[in-house]
């Protein structure tokens, strides 16, 4: 189980149908698990529209005067997708900002706003999966371009015709390989090899070339951590996506406030100042009101409409010189949408955490650049599909890694991140040993951590076989956790662990929320999945499952668990009962692999 499946397809346009089917069956479900799990999530009954505000291009800010239940406050967090609703209406948006009674929600597109009463629900966004369709019929509309070609040759199809890059050469660095091809290439980069800090260089380099160059990432979390790089290193940046989703430190450098502060604002102003004006007067009236006054609303109406269009032709000439002159825009794929429809290309493409990113996300990578480059890890997690059918769905990057000779593939083999004794169990299982520690790699001893454990071994499994540990599922969800682990999790911070520099990562979303409620803000905690990507000083890695069956369910995967052993740098602590875990191969290698390089200590030492 969990092992990732192989995929035949006898031609591009067979495996265009497949990803097509499979992202429509993912929609429908996501669909349906959102409508069962979210009509109990509590809508805002009667929101009151008391400002709308145009903010740049075609997004508008909308003030609700609310009461809020508190079942919605559960869900009320900025970016959350909505639905406002009257008998006219429905407008989808997300939440900008919430605080007692003042609730701002960000609108994409021009409404009527005839009412000033609406109801607020939590929504589905159903917009990315539009984008995905549309990024699959550009490719099946340009099958004579070059990088329907690319798209071919990447996934192992028309080999023939590929053309060969220079032979691998000794002497060249990774960051010289890089330019060295001329089209596409995949950067494997195993944990802790400095993927992103290769990113970086590329791009202080193509920007001395004075070429373009755009990144594209799954998710806002890596495109941020991009964005704050570049700043450090003193690049241009431009952020694109939706602002409400945006790191706080981050938004100075979105698209949005760039416009909003360009020297050419100023007459844009002065247009804002008289369509506010006209605004206040069209929403002054009553819905009672005689014809002269319909007829005078409606002309107040035109007039806003070609204010609008004045002000939004001038924001686009200044975002066109904006996009044009940055030395780097960064972007989730579904941030990029509006350019990519518009046909925006680039010298380079870089796709960061490309082993998480769905296909359509790296078609779009290849249409629009002149040379794609796809950096990640093929031996960590893909994309987290819900639909049973896609468990081991193989990644864009893992495909075109298995279908290329080994010349457009740049291996990264020196990692600057953890101890020797953490890289030691995953470098053999999953990287046939060929990465190395950098000898300059140094990292600081924790005092703490040597006085709770009374060792300062880099990896310790702390078993607890034989006490009375056993897991746990509640509610519909069927996640299990294991209360015996919340509780010596929590100890270990009570007894003085660092709680800025260690993270507790478990593999189920039903302990991750137990910790959560018991860590009280005390320690940060994630599932492994979520934390792919990241790294601490020190993790905690609780494995939850025990039983007398030796069922572990989805921890048989490989690639979770290389995920989990691969984000401390100075100490990997495992909690986990060794009689249900070892029953397997894997976890009696790495039990194997502790006894000879950490320790094991039963979790009776630890109690009380």
């Amino acid at each position: 189980m969990g092992r990732a499946i192989k995929q035949t397809f006898g031609s591009l346009e067979e495996e265009l149908n497949y990803i097509e089917s499979l992202l429509g069956k993912e929609r429908e479900m996501e669909r349906n698990l959102f409508l069962e799990k979210e009509s109990e999530s509590g809508s805002i009954k009667s929101a009151e529209l008391v400002d709308l505000r145009f903010l740049v291009g075609n997004t508008w800010r909308a003030e609700f005067q609310v009461t809020v239940s508190n079942k919605s406050k559960l869900w009320l967090k900025p970016g959350v997708p909505v639905l406002l609703q009257n008998q006219n209406e429905a407008i989808y948006g997300n939440v900008y900002q919430w605080r007692d009674s003042k609730l701002i929600i960000q609108v994409r597109g021009d409404y009527d706003w005839e009412n000033e009463n609406y109801t607020i629900s939590k929504w589905f966004s159903e917009t990315t999966y539009d984008l995905y369709n549309e990024i699959i019929g550009k490719v099946r509309n340009e099958t004579e371009s070059e990088s329907y070609k690319k798209l071919k040759w990447c996934l192992g199809y028309a080999k023939g015709d590929k053309p060969s890059p220079p032979k691998k050469s000794m002497e060249l660095s990774p960051l010289e390989r890089i330019f060295s091809i001329a089209d596409y290439g995949m950067v494997f980069g195993p944990p802790g090899t400095g993927k992103t800090t290769l990113l970086m260089q590329a791009v202080k380099e193509i920007r001395s070339k004075k070429l373009s160059v755009l990144t594209l990432c799954p998710t806002n979390f890596a495109c941020d951590y991009i964005v704050e790089l570049a700043i450090r290193n003193g690049i241009r940046v431009i952020r694109l996506g939706n602002s409400t989703k945006i790191k706080e430190e981050v938004l100075d450098y979105h698209l949005d406030h760039l416009i909003q502060t360009h020297p050419d604002q100023k007459q844009i102003q002065n247009w804002l100042t008289e369509l506010k004006a006209i605004q206040k007067k069209i929403n002054s009236w009553k819905r009672n009101f005689g014809k002269e006054e319909r007829e005078e609303r409606n002309q107040l109406r035109k007039e806003a409409k070609f204010l609008l269009q004045t002000i939004r032709e001038a924001e686009s000439n200044i975002r066109t010189k904006l996009l044009d002159t940055s030395e780097l825009i960064v972007s989730t794929f579904s941030g990029f949408g509006t350019e990519f429809k518009k046909g925006r290309k680039f010298d380079f493409v870089f796709v960061d955490e490309a082993t998480q990113s769905v296909d359509p996300g790296c078609y779009m990578a290849i249409f629009s650049g002149k040379k794609t480059f796809f950096f990640g890890d093929p031996k960590q997690l893909a994309v987290n599909y819900n639909h049973p059918d896609h468990e081991s769905v193989n990644s864009f990057l893992e495909k075109t890694i298995e279908e290329d000779s080994g010349e457009r593939i740049i291996f990264l083999d020196k990692q600057f991140r953890m101890k020797p004794e953490i890289l030691g169990f995953p470098n053999a299982k999953y990287y046939d040993q060929k990465v190395f520690t950098h000898p300059d790699l140094k990292i600081l001893p924790s005092s703490e951590f040597t006085e709770i454990f009374g060792s300062d071994s880099p990896i310790l499994w702390i078993d607890t076989a034989g006490s009375d540990s056993m897991e746990e599922t509640d509610g519909e969800e069927l996640s299990f956790f294991n209360e015996t682990e919340v509780d010596l999790i929590q100890s270990f911070f009570e007894k003085g662990l660092p709680k800025d520099s260690t993270v507790v990562i478990s593999p189920y979303r039903g302990q991750v929320e137990k910790l959560t409620k018991k860590a009280n803000g005390n320690f940060y905690t994630q599932t492994i999945d979520s934390f792919q990507g990241r790294e601490s000083e020190i993790v905690i890695l609780s494995f939850v499952r025990s039983n007398p069956d030796g069922d572990i369910g989805f921890l048989m995967n490989p690639k979770r668990l290389n995920v989990a052993l691969t984000r401390a740098k100075s100490h990997l602590i495992l909690i986990g009962d060794s009689s249900t875990l070892c029953g397997h191969k894997e976890f009696q290698d790495l039990y194997h692999y502790i006894e000879t390089n950490g320790e094991i200590r039963s979790i009776y030492e630890f109690m009380d």
